[in-house]
């Protein structure tokens, strides 16, 4: 940018590390971020930096998850998710110590796009086996109504496609109680639903007895005020009650990486070397990908354990 240029709208939103924001300084940061990735290029090039900085962070299985975008002119939904496709496939060979998955996300804004999303994803399929692995529907929890497609879900659940649902978010009983009665493959934040965060009794009650696995994003929910403090995340809480993935949300958003999640998990909950591998570990339970792939992620944690077996045993 030259330095007589105006600074894209949703510039000043931008977020410090290590600093609060707001709950919808997300939203607008990703205006900024679509305002510089409106073509096939700058998709591919802002998914290859992704993945590179996952790989070198030591991540061995990422989802990707992301919302297909048209924009007049110069991109097409389908050519969007083949940039991002594309680079997941050549990764292989760039990053071969990483595997990369696509989740298509739909916005919760925007639910009379998710039939085009779910044709995108059964077509996509079927050019890129094994890569597309599950739907997504988040965006603003404040807008939207995503209960009336729990039936449609239930459908595509049917034809075998997993669902993640970003949920209670903000407090929403009647919302939480439906999914949480339809049972999402996976819940993304899930921040108001124990009584000490803005839920209810009854909305924990029902997520422990449903055992769905939670999403959890330490800093982005810290960021956003979702939660008070990194001591009373709900990560802490969802300990051995339900499961549970550390994540990290928008990393380039909120300027973290998930090894930082765990430094912060251990830090805030006392959690030890022991602890965050077996946190890491039954991770793999969880994903979107298939057996076959599970168990070798599984065999890849149990020798890495076997070989750094100190590690364990030292006195901090």
């Amino acid at each position: 940018m030259w330095p007589d240029e105006p600074m894209p709208a949703g510039s000043d939103t931008l977020i410090e590390a290590g600093k609060k924001g707001s709950f919808d300084d997300p939203f607008r940061m990703f205006s900024l971020v679509h305002s510089i990735t409106d073509n096939v290029w700058a998709v591919g090039e802002a998914m290859k930096d992704v993945i590179e900085e996952f790989a070198d962070d030591g991540v061995i299985y990422l989802e990707i998850r992301t919302t297909p975008r048209r924009v007049a002119g110069r991109m097409e939904k389908e050519e969007y998710c083949r940039a991002v496709l594309d680079q997941i496939v050549k990764s292989r060979l760039t990053f071969p110590q990483i595997i990369v998955k696509l989740i298509i996300a739909v916005d919760r804004r925007l639910m009379q796009d998710f039939e085009e999303h779910i044709q995108l994803y059964n077509f996509l399929q079927k050019d890129y086996p094994g890569q597309v692995v599950g739907i997504d529907i988040s965006g603003d929890p404040r807008q939207g109504n995503i209960i009336q497609i729990i039936p449609r879900m239930q459908e595509l659940r049917n034809e075998g496609i997993r669902f993640s649902v970003h949920l209670a978010e903000v407090f929403n009983k009647q919302e939480t109680l439906e999914f949480l009665e339809f049972g999402p493959d996976r819940i993304g934040h899930g921040t108001c639903i124990h009584p000490s965060l803005g839920g209810c009794s009854e909305l924990w009650d029902k997520l422990e007895s449903s055992s769905i696995p939670v999403e959890v994003c330490m800093t982005s929910n810290v960021i956003c005020n979702s939660v008070p403090s990194y001591a009373q995340h709900h990560a802490g809480l969802l300990h051995n009650k339900v499961p549970f993935i550390l994540c990290t949300d928008d990393k380039g958003v909120f300027s973290c990486s998930l090894s930082g999640e765990y430094r912060l998990a251990g830090e805030a909950f006392g959690w030890d070397s022991e602890k965050l591998f077996r946190v890491a570990s039954k991770a793999v339970n969880y994903i979107f990908s298939g057996e076959e792939e599970k168990e070798m992620l599984k065999i890849t944690f149990t020798e890495w354990r076997m070989k750094n077996a100190d590690f364990f045993n030292s006195k901090p």
